[in-house]
């Protein structure tokens, strides 16, 4: 016969709320309950009333995830990596930003889970092909800084995506004056200033 227990149920042990006696065969008496993250997991009766256990282990796991990222960043603080991370937060909230105007002065913004933990944007950098040489660049200069619209680039391939680039189009396509530059193989500070002192007045005109 087992020994009288006191039922908990339906009381709260910090996340843990406990919904009925876990009938295992033991001499220590065991409780369902279930975590304001979801998770069910049993608990030794004690344990809830002593304040030992909290949660499901989600608590830990957040707390972990918190000293990694302080420990993270503080290891990561001088790095290259790190100050991008910092200046797209600076261009993007800063109003006081000398390129603010340019970014979140028009509604660019840094997804959460970059904005809010380095680590995120380290693990994304590292499986992206991030080096020494190479950018952070938005794929869509009006999207936001975030996985889905950003990638590495060097300062040739950044300069074409820029907002301020001169794109012209001959024919049924649309490029970059300088990648036209490049298919007709003339300088392109030339074409460049040419552009500016006349216009596209035409393509014999700027190309010739």
């Amino acid at each position: 016969m087992r020994h009288a227990f006191e039922d908990l149920s339906g009381q709260r042990f910090g996340r843990l709320v406990v919904i009925g006696r876990d009938d295992r065969d033991s001499r220590k008496t065991y409780f369902n309950c279930k975590c304001d993250c979801g998770n069910v997991k049993s608990v030794r009766a004690d344990s809830l009333k002593a304040g030992l256990i909290r949660s499901c282990g989600c608590m830990k796991k957040e707390q972990d995830r918190t000293n990694l990222t302080a420990n993270h960043s503080h290891k990561m603080s001088g790095t290259r990596l790190y100050e991008i991370w910092q200046g797209i937060k600076k261009r993007c909230y800063n109003p006081h930003d000398a390129r603010y105007d340019r970014y979140g002065g028009r509604g660019i913004k840094v997804c959460d889970e970059w904005r809010e933990d380095f680590s995120a944007f380290y693990g994304w950098a590292m499986q992206s092909g991030y080096d020494e040489t190479l950018t952070i660049d938005r794929i869509d200069n009006d999207g936001d800084y975030c996985p889905e619209n950003c990638h590495w680039s060097n300062q040739k391939d950044q300069a074409r995506n820029r907002s301020s680039n001169i794109k012209i189009t001959i024919g049924n396509a649309t490029k970059t004056l300088t990648e036209w530059c490049e298919i007709f193989q003339v300088d392109s500070r030339m074409i460049l200033a040419r552009y500016h002192r006349n216009g596209f007045i035409g393509i014999d005109e700027l190309f010739n």
